[in-house]
Formats: structure tokens, C-alpha cells, sequence
């Protein structure tokens, strides 16, 4: 007894030491008090599974990943809870019992992701920055783990209804924050019009500019679309006519017209899928659309002209920012500057080289990832991320054709969306949204095609 006292009284005065000692470090260095939560977590996790932590701390990575640095330390912004979890989720996969049987149906455009990286490293050899590339290739890494993750633990509809609730329960809560930016003009912290004092109402949600939260409201609201519809109810139906609404007046004040677009069509293809049974009801639908848009440009044309055409300077850099590109693709011969290195090439033809601030950041975004991505792996590392592509586009409009269901809209809305953002926004190398949003769109792939094929056996 007294040596159990004895033993007790030591782990006591172990643990005192060691929070003495944890007062003193911590005020230095607050990353120690993460380091300590996770140990601790892990602690108490171990004797769950590997299998099944993984896949929950794989919930953990979506939902951390839409919220980005809002969860960071406030002393250190950029390490924020998703760079955390990623990382130990990939370590901890290495030791998890492996099943890539069920990544059959996609292993093509996963092995030509892989191709793409490859040589966006091996493109390190020619690069005329070294820094620039092993930053988007890491970028790179972190998109093909999120497509990979997503099609691996989401590998039934079960935990497909489980990520689904998560990913719509931050879309309401994105949704109410770009209302109340519209509203009142206050923004969040990184936010693009905080930081930089737009002092405007155009809402940018949890993301940083515009272009980026309009898109992303196209990319997800066939999800908020297929919780209201899927048993639809009179209740149901004018939620999902006022949420409708209410995005059409965010997306309409973002002022982007890559995301009205691309909105405008995700939302024809989801309400085609619900109501296309009824199809004189969505004739009718549709002709009440247009006969609204048509009365809307007697009485505001003149705006709605400017919202499209107004942005004249933007346009234009644009337009220089491309023939920029191309020119620096055909003196490179197509054979690409290196991965990430052409935003620094379009900063310099923007902005030359002398009397640059040194608070000013020295690259530029292509706003285009497709140019961008010619220019900086040149044709042969491009061509396997084109053939990527259109699988993709192959298999997103084979799921939407053959299958009756509103889950079958999804993937083929979320290309729409992928395909005006890759235009619209200045860069989605580091966009999780992008990347989340298109391995939600390839599990749905997945999942759809093996219950066809089950169902044809």
C-alpha cells in the first residue's frame, strides 16, 4: 500500500512539473498547447480502430477544410487545423490495412492526377524558381489526397449521407454569412473586402474575394438542393424557393459573372432532375424563367448590362494576362517554365521589376488555370491533366444521362462549377473547396456506377 502511495505521489508530482514547466514554454511558443491537444486526443483514441479513426478524422479534414483558417492559433493564421489533419492523416494511413479494390472504377483518373505531379517534379529541373514550384507541388499533393480520401472513405451511401450533412451545414452557415456581408457591409477577417477595405457590400463568406464565394455556392447547392427535394414535401419546397432566392441576390451581389453563370446552370440541371417527370411543369418552369428575366431587363437593363460589361479595366488585364501566357509558352517552346512559376512571369509583364514595394507580393495569378497550367508544365505535363478532364466530363454526363435520381446531378453540376472557377477565380492550386468539391463529385461517381452495376448483375 505504501508503495502504490509512493507511486501516486510521483505521478502527481510529474504531472505539477510538467504543467509548470508547459506555464512557462507556452506564452513563447503557443503552437505547444496543439502538439499537446492532439497527443492527448490520439491518447484517448487509441483504442478505436485505425480503420474507423481514420475515416472520422477524415470528417475532420472535410469540415476543417471548408472552415480553413478560421481555425487556426490567432498567433500563427496560416497553421490552421486542416494543414494539422491532413498531415496526420496521411501518416496514419500509411499504417491502416489497405482495400484499393474500391478504387477501381476510378483508378484512370487518379493514375493520370499522379502522372500530372510527376512531372510537375520533374519539371524542378528546369524551374526558374525552386520555391514557387515546391509550394504548388505540395498544393498539388494535398489536392490529389483530398480526391483520393474522398473516394476511399466514402465508399457507401451511408457515410455518403454523413459528409453530406456536414458539407450542408456549413453551405446554411456560408450562406448566412454572405447575406449578412450583403446587408450590412462588414466582412470577416480574411476577408478579401476586411483586408483590403473594399467598403463595399459584395460578400466574399468564408473564402477571400468574390469570384471565389460564388463559385462556391454554385459548386454545393445541388446538395442543399437534394436535402430539401429528395422527399419533397409542401414545406420543403418553399424552403428550398426562399433559399433560391436568397442566392440568387448573394451570387448577384458578388458581382461575378463566371459565378452567375455557372450558377444559373447547376441550378437548370438540378431542377430538370426534380422535376423532369413533371415535364410540362418545368416547361412551365422554365417559360415563367425567362418571362421574369425578360420583364427584369425592361426595367434594368441598363444595370444588368454593366454588370456584365462594366468591368472593362478587369477585362482587359485579363485579356493581357493571357496573351502574356501564351507568348510565354511559345518562347519556352511548350515545353513549360516549371510548375507555379508563371504567376511571377505575369506579375513582372503587369508590373515590371523596379519601384515594387517590399511589402508587395511578387506574382500574379493567371486567373485562368488551364493557360496557367500550359505554361507551366508545357504540353506533354499537361496533356495527362486534360485527360483527366474529360473523363471527368465523360463520366459526370454518363452518371447525370443514365440515372433518375437527384444525386446523379451532382457531379456533372460540380464540373460546371470546376469549369468557372478554373476561369473565374485568380487561383485554385490552393482552393480546398475545388478540390473537395471534385472528390465529392468522383465518390458520387463511384458509387453510382457500382450500384448500376450491381443492379445489372
Amino acid at each position: 500500500m505504501n508503495r502504490w502511495n509512493e507511486t501516486w505521489d510521483g505521478k502527481k508530482r510529474n504531472v505539477v512539473i510538467f504543467f509548470m514547466l508547459l506555464s512557462v514554454v507556452v506564452p513563447f511558443v503557443p503552437a505547444i498547447l496543439a502538439v499537446l491537444v492532439i497527443a492527448i486526443t490520439c491518447y484517448m483514441m487509441k483504442d478505436i480502430p485505425l480503420q474507423k479513426l481514420n475515416y472520422y478524422l477524415f470528417i475532420g479534414v472535410v469540415i476543417s477544410g471548408f472552415l480553413g483558417p478560421y481555425l487556426a492559433l490567432p498567433a500563427f493564421p496560416s497553421f490552421f487545423l486542416f494543414r494539422i489533419l491532413i498531415i496526420l492523416h496521411m501518416l496514419l494511413f500509411l499504417f491502416e490495412k489497405k482495400d484499393f479494390k474500391k478504387l477501381d472504377r476510378v483508378k484512370i483518373p487518379l493514375i493520370l492526377f499522379i502522372i500530372w505531379i510527376l512531372y510537375s517534379i520533374f519539371s524542378l529541373l528546369w524551374t526558374q524558381s525552386p520555391s514557387l514550384s515546391i509550394m504548388a507541388i505540395y498544393y498539388q499533393i494535398e489536392s490529389f489526397y483530398l480526391l483520393f480520401a474522398f473516394i476511399y472513405y466514402i465508399d457507401n451511401f451511408a457515410k455518403l449521407k454523413q459528409i453530406l450533412t456536414w458539407i450542408v451545414l456549413i453551405y446554411i452557415m456560408t450562406i448566412a454569412i454572405g447575406l449578412w456581408e450583403s446587408l450590412t457591409g462588414d466582412h470577416l477577417k480574411y476577408s478579401a473586402g476586411n483586408i483590403l477595405s473594399y467598403g463595399d457590400t459584395r460578400p466574399t463568406g468564408l473564402l477571400v474575394n468574390t469570384n471565389d464565394y460564388s463559385s462556391y455556392l454554385a459548386f454545393y447547392i445541388p446538395v442543399l438542393l437534394l436535402c430539401l427535394f429528395h422527399k419533397k414535401t409542401i414545406f420543403k419546397s418553399l424552403i428550398g424557393i426562399a433559399a433560391l432566392g436568397i442566392l440568387t441576390f448573394i451570387i448577384l451581389e458578388t458581382e461575378s459573372r463566371s459565378g452567375l453563370i455557372a450558377f444559373a446552370v447547376v441550378v437548370l440541371l438540378t431542377m430538370y432532375k426534380i422535376f423532369h417527370h413533371k415535364i410540362m411543369f418545368f416547361f412551365g418552369l422554365i417559360m415563367s424563367t425567362l418571362i421574369g428575366l425578360c420583364f427584369l431587363l425592361v426595367q434594368h437593363g441598363a444595370q444588368l448590362t454593366t454588370y456584365f460589361t462594366g468591368k472593362t479595366d478587369s477585362t482587359n488585364q485579363r485579356a493581357f494576362m493571357y496573351e502574356t501566357i501564351f507568348q510565354l509558352c511559345k518562347e519556352h517552346y511548350f515545353l513549360g517554365v516549371g510548375i507555379g512559376v508563371t504567376p511571377k512571369f505575369v506579375f513582372t509583364a503587369l508590373y515590371g521589376t523596379s519601384n515594387i514595394p517590399d511589402t508587395m507580393q511578387r506574382t500574379m495569378s493567371a486567373h485562368n488555370l488551364w493557360l496557367s497550367n500550359l505554361s507551366d508544365v508545357g504540353i506533354l505535363g499537361f496533356f495527362p491533366f486534360i485527360l483527366f478532364t474529360i473523363w471527368f466530363i465523360v463520366h459526370a454526363m454518363r452518371v447525370y444521362a443514365q440515372n433518375q435520381q437527384l444525386l446523379a446531378a451532382i457531379p456533372i453540376c460540380i464540373l460546371v462549377a470546376f469549369a468557372a472557377i478554373s476561369i473565374g477565380s485568380s487561383s485554385i492550386f490552393e482552393m480546398r473547396i475545388v478540390w473537395l468539391g471534385l472528390g465529392l463529385a468522383f465518390a458520387l461517381i463511384n458509387l453510382i456506377e457500382q450500384k448500376r452495376e450491381i443492379q445489372i448483375t
